[in-house]
């Protein structure tokens, strides 16, 4: 079967116009790899960079500058060097320090003077005292003369008289002079002269018994009470000091 001519040259022409449109249908080849990672590290130009900031800073969604402050600490990791003392300061402290065993020596040297002195007074005080003086060299305490030839052999039974008949202010003196007198002639106390009722106290309580020193001591408050408070002397107290004589400053312990 044989085609006319016409028919085979529109069929070539529908072909070629096929295969045109089919060409320009088809997309571009991408370009190649290489090249569009030379185009990604390409650098930025000046004015690429300030076109981008412009775009920034025009954009109402991001905010405008605004400073912040804040407080922080600031460590120094330099330590800080102690300040040195004065040199005077030094060489005293290095010289109190090279004497401190001599000053301490002599301290403990002076303590134990002092303490064998007072310790030696002490016994000394309270060591008995022999039975009579053999020469008293008191005689007389104030404006009172003590000495046993100016008293009467028995003091109490004298000072009772006195009280009995009224004289209860003579009988009290007469008990503290014989008091005195025994204490100073009979029991060896040291009296001075000028001693006071309180001084001459306390020198009876280091040498005597209790006993004694309780009698004495009630004498000598009585004598202040009546003497320099102007007291009324009680009959009945001058009368107990009068029996109760003999017994506290009688005689000597042996």
């Amino acid at each position: 079967m044989r085609f006319p001519a016409d028919a085979l040259i529109l069929s070539a022409l529908l072909a070629c116009a096929g295969a045109g449109a089919s060409a320009f249908a088809r997309p571009p080849d991408p370009p190649p790899r290489p090249a569009l990672e030379a185009a990604a590290h390409a650098p930025l130009t000046p004015d690429e960079v300030q076109a981008a900031a412009a775009k920034l800073r025009a954009d109402p969604n991001l905010g405008s500058k605004k400073k912040i402050r804040s407080l922080r600490w600031i460590r120094s990791d330099t330590p800080h060097r102690p300040q040195q003392a004065a040199p005077w300061v030094v060489s005293l402290f290095e010289y109190l320090g090279q004497t401190g065993s001599v000053l301490l020596w002599v301290a403990g040297a002076i303590g134990v003077a002092i303490a064998a002195i007072w310790a030696y007074r002490t016994f000394k005080a309270r060591s008995p005292a022999p039975n009579a003086m053999a020469a008293p060299t008191v005689s007389r305490v104030g404006e009172m003369d003590i000495r046993p030839d100016s008293l009467p052999e028995d003091i109490g039974a004298a000072a009772l008289a006195l009280a009995e008949a009224g004289k209860a202010r003579e009988a009290l003196s007469l008990l503290y002079r014989g008091a005195l007198s025994r204490a100073v002639h009979r029991f060896g106390i040291t009296i001075g002269e000028s001693y006071t009722e309180g001084e001459a106290l306390r020198a009876v309580g280091v040498r005597l018994e209790a006993p004694r020193v309780s009698y004495f001591s009630d004498l000598v408050g009585i004598w202040r009470r009546a003497v320099y408070a102007g007291e009324p002397v009680a009959g009945d107290s001058v009368r107990h000091l009068c029996r109760g004589f003999a017994a506290a400053l009688g005689e000597a312990a042996p």
